[in-house]
């Protein structure tokens, strides 16, 4: 489980550092999941390569606020958070929920800075989806390749918000998704030891 977390956390650092991915002239910024993709890996990446020269604690704490400001307002945390959850959605208090999301948030902001401080670059080839404008959710398939290592195809879930924003609540690689592998561990663990302790447990994760 851990390793398919790793692989899929990588994939969704990478799909977001793609630079080269041409988007339509008459598209607006941010209008689609595949606009999006293209402008927010422009400044995230551009501004990683920034901080190579620092030492490897600033590094990371630089990082760490970068993947906050730039990358997290895409992440449909609170939308992941509740799914997460599963059959205890209905079981806990407002309180809970809120630091319940929370950890989340901070266990994915410590997952990505693990993994883009050893990033190494793979490319990333796009396909253009048919793009449905009247629907409230979207796909986005990729493939990650690396020399000496196979193809990976992702493909990655946009959900749009009330607001009519586009944000990714789901990874699929290799038909395995983000959500429902840890959707499992997660109802597992509360099961155990309650909503609060999964929370604590979350938090120290990241």
């Amino acid at each position: 489980m851990t390793h398919i977390f790793k692989v899929l956390s990588l994939s969704i650092l990478l799909i977001f550092s793609s630079l080269s991915f041409a988007a339509g002239s008459s598209q607006t910024a941010n209008s689609t999941p595949y606009v999006l993709i293209q402008n927010v890996g422009n400044q995230l990446f551009n501004d990683i390569a920034k901080l190579n020269e620092l030492d490897e604690k600033t590094k990371r704490e630089q990082l760490k606020l970068l993947i906050k400001n730039q990358l997290m307002p895409h992440i449909d945390t609170k939308f992941v958070s509740f799914k997460l959850l599963g059959k205890h959605v209905r079981e806990i208090k407002k309180e809970q929920a809120v630091t319940f999301i929370d950890a989340v948030e901070q266990y994915l902001v410590g997952t990505y800075t693990n993994v883009l401080m050893s990033y190494k670059g793979q490319d990333v080839h796009f396909i253009e989806p048919v793009f449905d404008a009247a629907s409230q959710y979207a796909s986005v398939k990729s493939e990650i390749v690396a020399e000496g290592a196979p193809t990976i195809d992702m493909i990655f879930k946009f959900r749009k918000s009330k607001s009519g924003q586009w944000q990714v609540y789901d990874i699929e690689a290799e038909s395995i998704s983000l959500l429902s592998a840890k959707q499992k561990e997660i109802v597992s663990r509360i099961s155990e030891i309650g909503i609060d302790a999964v929370s604590k447990e979350l938090i120290a994760k990241s």
